[in-house]
């Protein structure tokens, strides 16, 4: 009797953990009648499906899954027209209730996420270098251009300009890092976004980390790329 208590009460422990880390994801995806809608996270270098439903004329739909700390988390939407990358909304998720509200026809530019502390800040990170990205994206374009032309002198200017505006992009999120330093996301960027960055800033991004950042998968990555530089 006394094992089957104590069993019962691990049973109860292991359900309660679990809803209190549990994330869950209430969307509309306005105009969305018919397709199958993935919760999706990148791990071990592979993109893996967490949670997913068939949607038959109904656009509002939840997806759940357990999450352990803040991360990068993705909602792709297969309509089954062969435009993967257009289909797929990138957020920070956190535990809790998250709403997501969209529109099919835009789904990256119309998306509207709310109940992430953590998806809040990586959305300021990510239109503080919006006018950077896209001065990137057109010199880039300018550049493959020129190679294509062989305009050498057009080559050399431009190659010029993307440095500069490179070093300008990663000024401004190690600046945004240390800005937030205390956040998953500054973790993320310190990891993912300028790993390439002098060591002196990545150790002021992950000595500013609080302990929860700390214990981030960004925050485990960005102390072991540390490590390996040193």
């Amino acid at each position: 009797m006394k094992k089957t208590i104590i069993l019962l009460a691990l049973i109860i422990s292991i359900i309660s953990c679990k809803k209190e880390n549990e994330m869950n994801i209430e969307a509309t995806i306005t105009g969305l009648k018919k397709g199958t809608v993935y919760l999706q996270k990148i791990q071990d270098s592979s993109l893996i499906n967490l949670d997913s439903i068939v949607i038959n004329g109904n656009d509002t739909f939840t997806l759940s899954t357990i999450v352990d700390a803040p991360e990068l988390f993705y909602i792709y939407v297969d309509k089954v027209d062969g435009t993967e990358y257009n289909d797929r909304v990138t957020f920070f998720g956190e535990k809790g209730k998250i709403k997501l509200n969209t529109h099919l026809n835009k789904i990256n530019s119309k998306v509207i996420i709310t109940g992430s502390k953590n998806h809040r800040i990586y959305t300021e990170y990510q239109n503080s270098l919006k006018n950077i990205n896209t001065q990137l994206g057109v010199a880039n374009i300018e550049f493959i251009q020129a190679q294509l032309k062989n305009d050498q002198e057009a080559i050399v200017r431009l190659d010029k300009k993307i440095s500069k505006l490179m070093r300008s992009k990663y000024l401004r999120a190690i600046q945004f890092a240390l800005n937030h330093k205390r956040t998953s996301v500054a973790a993320f960027i310190g990891a993912r976004e300028i790993p390439e960055a002098n060591v002196k800033y990545l150790d002021s991004i992950y000595n500013g980390l609080s302990k929860k950042a700390k214990n981030t998968i960004y925050g485990i990555e960005l102390a072991t790329l540390i490590k390996a530089i040193k």
